[in-house]
Parts: structure tokens; C-alpha cells; sequence
């Protein structure tokens, strides 16, 4: 007796996880791609923002936060956290600021700029296998 040939179903190709992750891949590059000259805009002012932009100190020494008004946008988004630390018994308050990390975003710029792209193959070193082979027991 003969069984009935199965028919072979074969999955649409988007619904399999590589192909789905490769789409949204592309998708997503063709977003930063459009929007390439706001990206650079915006990683060129997180990486010359300077605690100047923020804070403002008088020649005694004391510290205070500018007014926020007085503060460009891209020193606004350089901040990554502002903390209010209370000084002892006094009821004062003290404020920490902290920066993004500049040296990470500068990386960043100088790679998209290609500055930090490696040397092509044939100008690197070559590299040469040296065996040794010492006296058998001992002797020369």
C-alpha cells in the first residue's frame, strides 16, 4: 500500500530568527545612514562639551551650577549625572557632576572617520617560525 506523499512545506524565510535580525539590521543602518549628519552632529558636541559649559567658579573658589537656560543643549546631554550629597549636619548640600565619558565618544568619532582604521595587511610585519632543536642527552 502506497502512503500519501507529503506535501514539503517550507517556512517563509522571514520568520526564521537570522533573517528576521538581519532585516532589522539593515533597517536600522538605513535609519543611521539617513540621519548620518544629525548623528555626527550630535557625537561633536557631547565630545567637546567641557565642565565649563556647566558649572561656574569665582577666583575664591566657590562653585555653582550655571542656570540651566544658560547651558547649551550639548553640554545638557553631556551630563550623565547630576548627585546632591548632603555636608555633614549643616543641612548643605553638595553637588556632584558627572560627564559622559569623552574619551568613548571620541573614540567613536575618530573611528567613523576612519583615523583609527588598521594598516592593510601587507604593511604589517610578517611573522617567522623559528625551531630549535637542543643536543640529545645532553650532548653536543
Amino acid at each position: 500500500m502506497k502512503s500519501p506523499s507529503k506535501k514539503r512545506v517550507v517556512p517563509k524565510m522571514g520568520n526564521l530568527g537570522e533573517v528576521r535580525e538581519i532585516s532589522k539590521k539593515l533597517k536600522g543602518s538605513d535609519v543611521i545612514f539617513e540621519n548620518r549628519e544629525k548623528i555626527a552632529e550630535a557625537l561633536m558636541g557631547l565630545a567637546t562639551a567641557k565642565i565649563t559649559d556647566i558649572l561656574d567658579w569665582d577666583s575664591e573658589g566657590n562653585v555653582k551650577v550655571m542656570d540651566p537656560r544658560d547651558i547649551p543643549e550639548h553640554a545638557l546631554q553631556s551630563i550623565r549625572k547630576i548627585r546632591a550629597v548632603p555636608v555633614g549636619d549643616s543641612g548643605k548640600m553638595q553637588l556632584e557632576v558627572e560627564m559622559i565619558d569623552k574619551v568613548r565618544v571620541l573614540q567613536m568619532v575618530a573611528k567613523s572617520a576612519g583615523i583609527l582604521d588598521r594598516t592593510p595587511e601587507s604593511e604589517k610585519p610578517s611573522v617567522i617560525e623559528i625551531n630549535m632543536v637542543g643536543p640529545k642527552n645532553g650532548k653536543a
